[in-house]
């Protein structure tokens, strides 16, 4: 794709109409190929691990060339090429730096495209097979810090692959995760690497606070989304936190870097594939504890426990995007805000959420002014995160949506 475009000049426009029926061409055989490799894929993954899952049809490969992963036409993405490069020019590029600009944008598109479709195939035979609940998000490394974080979650069945421009991540079918796999298992990935390794894929000091007992996910969540930081706080309206390059910068005695780190949440507790954080415990677990009692009645309303609704939703792959105990921690922050700010506007303070105590009338108190200020502060700034597409994940935006914000 990138040596065609480098045979044009520098009319752009004239240029890309002269290459563009041979690179579509060139992208849809690039994807064919793709498709043939990752048809056989999912029946060799369970025959290895010896896994049931019967598929329910077959695949049609053609299907998967009609448009491009994004829905659109593959012809509507590459048409942007062009307009690329006036862009550049148009922000102080000569012609020639422009040209350069639009190959390496044409060079991302192209990887992304192919990877997306290959994924669009592994996602679809999975689906197809009702004994395939979820899948793991699995590493090919080298890998970049946003990735790593992913490493071994699980996934129902019916949700979108989360990726970057360029990103290389598979699906796998869930239970082919192995404890400890350094493509599953974000901590065997990190130790795997040399300290410039580490030190190159989370920063200098990140890398240290993991070395010294700091949780993975919080310090690449952190990092990723710009918290912590003076300019984190006025781009979202959120409170203040240290960052680990603060606290190893202005800290030289290790027993108060390791204090400080506890403190402003970096070391939640023992160092374990999937985190530590309270409630969220990994799949697997859940799924061999059992559904426990399931319901509850409180009030003469009978109520799913947080426990049952968690593996229903896991033994299913279906959840409900409004039950607070199947969200992640970025849906439970939007959706805990929102509700709040809703009663912060009715005059009280929920004691709690969750198990629609409020609903009932229950665990209320009169809010004073300044409470309900913090409430509408806080559901802003999780609103201002929610709206960044490159720190937030799709399905934050679709609760948010939901919830009618």
């Amino acid at each position: 794709m990138t040596r065609l475009w480098a045979k044009t000049g520098t009319e752009f426009s004239e240029g890309w109409r002269q290459i563009r029926a041979r690179a579509i061409e060139t992208m849809q055989v690039g994807r064919a190929a793709a498709i043939h490799a990752a048809l056989p894929y999912m029946s060799e993954v369970l025959a290895e691990t010896r896994q049931a899952g019967i598929p329910s049809g077959v695949l049609v490969p053609a299907a998967f060339l009609e448009a491009a992963p994004n829905g659109f036409l593959v012809q509507d993405t590459l048409d942007r090429l062009p307009v690329v490069a006036k862009q550049a020019v148009a922000g102080g590029a000569t012609a020639l730096e422009a040209r350069s600009q639009a190959a390496v944008w044409l060079s991302g598109v192209t990887l992304t495209m192919l990877a997306d479709t290959r994924r669009d195939v592994f996602h679809a035979d999975m689906v197809q097979r009702p004994q395939l609940t979820g899948y793991v998000r699995m590493l090919n490394p080298p890998s970049c810090d946003r990735c790593v974080i992913l490493a071994g979650k699980r996934f129902l069945w019916n949700e979108g692959f989360q990726r970057h421009p360029n990103c290389d991540c598979i699906h796998i079918p869930a239970s082919e995760q192995v404890a400890g796999d350094l493509t599953t298992d974000p901590y065997a990935y990190f130790n795997s690497l040399d300290e410039a390794g580490q030190n190159k894929l989370f920063g200098k000091h990140g890398a240290q606070a993991i070395r010294d007992g700091a949780d993975i996910y919080r310090v690449g969540n952190i990092r990723t989304r710009g918290l912590g930081t003076a300019a984190g706080n006025r781009r979202y309206g959120t409170p203040y936190r240290r960052t680990v390059e603060d606290i190893y910068s202005h800290d030289r005695d290790r027993k108060f870097v390791v204090e400080n780190l506890r403190y402003h949440g970096y070391i939640t507790g023992p160092q374990i594939a999937g985190g530590n954080i309270l409630g969220n415990d990994p799949a697997g677990r859940i799924l061999a504890a059992g559904r426990g009692r399931g319901t509850y009645t409180v009030g003469g309303q009978t109520v799913t426990t947080a426990r049952a609704a968690k593996f229903d939703a896991l033994a299913s792959g279906r959840r409900d995007p409004l039950n607070r105990a199947t969200m992640t921690a970025a849906e439970r922050r939007l959706y805990d805000a929102h509700y709040r700010a809703q009663w912060a506007a009715a005059g009280y303070r929920p004691n709690s959420v969750g198990a629609n105590s409020a609903d009932r009338g229950l665990g209320l108190r009169p809010i004073t002014q300044r409470e309900a200020q913090r409430a509408q502060d806080t559901l802003r700034a999780e609103l201002a995160i929610a709206r960044d597409h490159q720190a937030t994940p799709n399905q934050v935006r679709e609760l948010a949506a939901l919830l009618g914000l």
